[in-house]
């Protein structure tokens, strides 16, 4: 006889997963950038894709953002809202790498965890990001199938 209440908490703990590896990836990716800010300035400059005072505040800005929704991922009571906001984040930055690999110019440090975890972009990043896109997408499918509540709300057979 098989115990439905373990199989839907180990289902729960699996559902979890791509929640919590984005939520830790951006909190990664936030601190990275938080440590030399000033620094990240000069990796989104060498973007080529806005004006230097643009590039400054999304360079103040940024790391703020990415571990707000990393936390939130992780221990919001909202885990939605946050994981929309990974979607979004992760959508931007792929179309940005992505417009940025194929117009060709080279980029020593992408940026991704600030200056300290210096990469240069390649075809590979682009690849990363669109991982992290994917598991962002996956992170939002499955919130609904995590919830205690809607597991309860289904009748018992």
């Amino acid at each position: 006889m098989t115990d439905k209440t373990g199989t839907q908490t180990k289902l729960l703990r699996v559902n979890n997963i791509p929640r919590l590896f984005v939520g830790l990836i951006l909190i990664s990716t936030g601190i990275g950038k938080l440590l030399d800010m000033s620094g990240f300035v000069l990796v989104l400059d060498a973007y080529q894709m806005m004006p230097h005072w643009m590039s400054s505040v999304i360079a103040y800005t940024l790391p703020f953002i990415e571990l707000f929704i990393g936390l939130a991922l992780i221990c919001s009571p909202f885990p939605k809202f946050a994981a929309w906001g990974a979607v979004l984040l992760h959508g931007v930055m792929l179309a940005v790498v992505t417009m940025t690999y194929y117009r060709g110019i080279p980029i020593e440090n992408c940026g991704c965890f600030g200056v300290f975890l210096a990469r240069p972009l390649t075809l590979q990043t682009l690849f990363e990001d669109l991982l992290m896109l994917v598991m962002s997408m996956l992170a939002l499918f499955l919130i609904d199938r995590t919830s205690p509540s809607a597991s309860r709300s289904q009748p018992a057979r």
